[in-house]
């Protein structure tokens, strides 16, 4: 119990004056007083110069108004007066609310006031603001994990960081990727130019970093002019030369440095967890080495720790730089084959990408990949938008009047804010109508699309395109979308045809998705068709549009020229 205050109060002065002189004299600490119900029942001076509370503007409302709205919701005072009521006293250490709504951090402690017997009858609270000390210590913690002259993390942030994403990595089984980055030649800098400069240098430096890295990757600079960068959540071990790549070009544009120009470069390793380690140490010491071979490579380079991903990442990196070549000089090419009815006449061209050199002999698939992952898939787009529009109207110009082109896209290049600004703006240098395209996407990204909330093929429903399912049936469980997606067609995949028309199950499934198709008003087109039988067994299935090289594979453009001369509709 504690002891009553006759006990601690010299006999020459009474309780009462004691406590009138504390609570009208005493400024420097909050002392008040609540009920068991938490509602305050004295307030001193002090109290009111650190709250901003008048007594008559606290005394009989709630003490929770004193704590922040997170602590309110989290009833924090009830807790401090059960803790004061089973230990003897409660530490408060924690952000505080005035009355004009600012905060303060305080220093303080609540105890019971007991009464006869033994129970509490109240609270007692005393505290201080000690809002300074608390941002002085929260600064000189931050301090001890930044780099002082870049504002990056320092060594010892980076290695606990390091520690803490390896751990994550191992329990997500996501990629983690160390980018260990020195910079060539900045010894030159400051012997030349003094460390003044060096130190503006470095500043520059670790900007240029950040606007390349994503919001989500850990920059520090370890000392001297190395800095490293964790990548979490890679979506494969070439990204990390993707990224490369980047800082590369980046770091060897010229620095202005007191008016003059300054010109490095940087050379830069990687490490993947856990391709290439599993522990943080040896994480650290791979990527160490990686850099150690681009600088003996002959610097303004980056090396993977693992040869084949070295290779793989540079060959991507090649790859990058053709692409860009292509798309600079407009060095696309389309290929077109023909979509036919029953009767054999040609009512659409579908316009495939055709690239040249290296790019043409891999999957086109791999050039969308790689024009995704450079951020240059709208500008393919485009190219390929306004290359088979021209030759559409070369064909309208020539007399063939019926047929479509179908153009392929997917759900990344059908986000872009600029997409169909591009199709109408193409419409109209090459004088057709939206009616005279079809828009061609996967199932996956129509799905995709539909998902996320995207409207964009509501929109070109409603601009007047034809839009079709390419590859149906490959992707998600297509089926129970069908009756949601606002397509006109569906591409039936060439997978479906296996066994076609021998094999009873392969033609009861085609029959089964023909007929969905028919009962929701939508067009079927089957796709990869290479016999006779097969075409007849899906005329007779209710399907009257066929693509495949039973027909002719794709043709260049002269080539289908040549074609729909002999094979349009009069």
């Amino acid at each position: 119990m504690t002891p009553h205050l006759t006990t601690v109060i010299s006999p020459g002065l009474a309780p009462d004056i004691l406590l009138r002189q504390i609570y009208l004299n005493v400024r420097d600490f909050a002392i008040f007083t609540a009920d068991t119900q938490g509602m305050v029942t004295s307030w001193n001076i002090g109290a009111e110069l650190i709250f901003g509370y008048a007594p008559n503007e606290i005394i009989g409302f709630s003490m929770a108004r004193l704590f922040t709205a997170a602590d309110q919701a989290e009833g924090q005072h009830w807790h401090e007066m059960e803790q004061a009521e089973q230990c003897d006293r409660a530490a408060d250490y924690r952000w505080h609310l005035r009355k004009d709504h600012s905060m303060f951090w305080a220093d303080g402690v609540m105890t019971p006031i007991q009464g006869d017997h033994g129970q509490p009858i109240g609270y007692l609270k005393i505290l201080r603001d000690i809002t300074e000390r608390k941002l002085a210590q929260d600064e000189i913690r931050r301090l001890a994990t930044i780099d002082a002259l870049t504002g990056l993390a320092n060594r010892a942030a980076f290695d606990t960081r390091r520690m803490e994403m390896v751990s994550l990595a191992e329990r997500t089984g996501q990629l983690l990727l160390l980018l260990m980055i020195d910079l060539d030649q900045f010894k030159e800098v400051n012997d030349v130019l003094g460390h003044q400069a060096g130190d503006q240098l470095l500043q520059q430096v670790a900007q240029r970093i950040r606007d390349i890295s994503r919001e989500s990757d850990y920059i520090a600079r370890l000392g001297g002019d190395e800095f490293a960068l964790l990548h979490l959540y890679a979506p494969s071990p070439t990204s990390g030369g993707v990224l490369a790549e980047k800082l590369l070009a980046a770091l060897v544009q010229p620095f202005m440095i007191d008016g003059r120009e300054v010109k490095i470069s940087a050379s830069i390793g990687i490490a993947v967890c856990p391709v290439d380690a599993t522990s943080a140490d040896s994480l650290l010491k791979k990527a160490d080495l990686a850099l150690y071979y681009a600088k003996n490579a002959g610097r303004n380079r980056y090396h993977y720790y693992t040869q084949a991903l070295d290779d793989v990442a540079h060959r991507k990196n090649a790859d990058h730089t053709e692409l860009r070549r292509l798309l600079l000089g407009r060095r696309c090419d389309l290929a077109y084959q023909p979509i036919l009815d029953q009767a054999g006449h040609t009512i659409s061209m579908e316009a495939l990408l055709r690239l040249p050199g290296y790019l043409g002999r891999q999957p086109v698939e791999y050039a969308i990949g790689l024009a995704g992952e450079m951020g240059v898939l709208p500008e393919l787009g485009n190219l390929v938008v306004r290359i088979a529009f021209a030759q559409l109207r070369l064909w309208r110009d020539a007399g063939l009047t019926g047929v479509r082109i179908c153009i392929n896209t997917c759900a990344k290049e059908l986000r872009d804010a600029g997409y169909l600004r591009q199709l109408d703006a193409a419409l109209e240098e090459h004088g057709l109508d939206a009616g005279d395209i079809e828009i061609e996407l996967t199932e996956r990204d129509a799905i995709e699309l539909e998902r996320n909330g995207s409207k964009v093929i509501e929109q070109l429903r409603a601009r007047g395109f034809m839009v079709s399912l390419d590859d149906f049936g490959t992707g998600y469980s297509s089926l129970s979308y069908l009756r949601t997606l606002p397509v006109n067609t569906i591409k039936l995949d060439k997978s479906f045809l296996h066994g076609v028309p021998v094999s009873d199950d392969a033609n009861a499934v085609v029959k089964m998705v023909i007929r969905l198709a028919q009962d929701l008003r939508l067009n079927v087109i089957a796709e990869g068709v290479e016999s006779t039988e097969q075409a007849v067994f899906l005329g007779d299935a209710g399907c009257h549009a066929f693509q495949g090289y039973l027909y002719t594979p794709a043709l260049a453009a002269s080539e289908a020229t040549a074609w729909l001369h002999d094979h349009a509709m009069a």
